[in-house]
């Protein structure tokens, strides 16, 4: 089967197109990509997608550096601060040039936790304006397979989880992290922990309603897999018997009709890995930014633990837990959409054969 000939019947030039204009900074040819997916040439695939992205990759492997050399040196200083107290008649001086340090401290993590989570949000809507993009070409495949039924209840479930991850996760979550964030700047101002509770039930509830999320997603789109694909099944079957019947001409229909089926099989399964690959590598560098950026702060805090003061040390290290939460947050809006396009990808279309 034609690549191309695929390519222009699903509309997906024009999709292409669409993408573009979206996506100025990630430049691919589309239609490349998705001979060699239909070939089974999947590294090749990738390594068009990758060409895209070179000149997007270029984080800052220089501000991560100046980050954690930045880090070092506030820590150390208050660290000086805390350890020649005594030489002062009261420590008011020495309080006051801690708090100058720490307010230095602040600035910094929250210039870097401010970039993360615009670049979240990005994410977020690259996610959902990517999808709203491709699932109304995929799920034309995914019908021109099952049936109906099948196609039309993965569209609609699809639909859901957009929304649920454009209102739920920008709405309630992200919040949750700024109010997170927030809280330890307050907690280090105390010697002993206030808020050390309040801090730790926030993340607890932001870790299991991510879990929750996916799970339920998961658990939902594999229930559907389960029932909708049997419904479409049992409507083919009948369509074979009825055609198998036919005097004369009944076998060579039967097998017309098992290629057919198995041609819009290979094309629904091309573009589903396409769609996946191209999400993938479109989301990759972002979330690699987020990943970079969470480990450098939780390392500085780390070291400075070594010898500075431990409100230095905590503010520290749990603003990097924030920043690790925003990572968590954006990797399950993209795997979410992975897992959805996997089941429909491996299971429509399996009993139709």
């Amino acid at each position: 089967m034609e690549s191309s000939l695929v390519w222009d019947e699903m509309g997906m030039n024009k999709t292409a197109l669409d993408f573009g204009q979206l996506f100025p900074e990630f430049t691919f040819d589309g239609q490349k990509v998705f001979a060699h997916v239909m070939a089974g040439e999947l590294w090749e695939a990738v390594k068009l997608l990758g060409n895209g992205i070179t000149g997007a990759i270029g984080y800052q492997k220089d501000e991560l550096r100046m980050l954690f050399l930045t880090i070092l040196i506030l820590g150390i200083a208050a660290a000086l601060f805390s350890n020649f107290a005594d030489l002062f008649k009261d420590h008011q001086v020495s309080d006051l040039a801690f708090y100058f340090v720490y307010l230095l401290l602040i600035a910094v993590l929250l210039r870097f936790f401010a970039d993360a989570a615009g670049t979240v949000q990005e994410i977020l809507h690259s996610v959902t304006n990517f999808m709203r993009l491709y699932i109304p070409t995929y799920m034309i495949a995914v019908g021109s397979v099952s049936g109906f039924a099948s196609a039309s209840v993965y569209y609609h479930l699809l639909l859901v989880v957009v929304y649920l991850i454009e209102w739920g996760y920008l709405t309630i979550l992200l919040p949750f992290v700024y109010g997170y964030v927030l809280l330890t700047i307050i907690n280090g101002i105390w010697m002993e922990e206030k808020l050390g509770l309040l801090l730790e039930l926030i993340e607890k509830l932001i870790g299991v309603s991510i879990k929750v999320t996916l799970g339920v997603i998961t658990g939902f789109s594999l229930l559907q897999a389960m029932i909708s694909p049997v419904i479409d099944s049992l409507q083919s079957s009948a369509l074979k018997k009825a055609v198998s019947a036919l005097p004369g001409i009944g076998g060579l229909t039967e097998g017309m009709f098992e290629m057919v089926i198995g041609s819009a099989v290979l094309v629904k399964n091309s573009i589903g890995i396409y769609i996946t690959l191209v999400l993938i590598v479109l989301c990759g560098v972002p979330l690699l930014k987020l990943a970079l950026l969470a480990c450098v702060i939780k390392l500085s805090a780390a070291v400075i633990g070594i010898v500075s003061d431990r409100r230095m040390t905590g503010c520290a290290n749990r603003v990097g837990d924030g920043n690790l939460m925003l990572f968590k947050i954006a990797l399950a809006s993209v795997g979410m959409f992975v897992i959805q396009i996997a089941i429909i990808t491996y299971t429509v279309g399996r009993n139709m054969m």
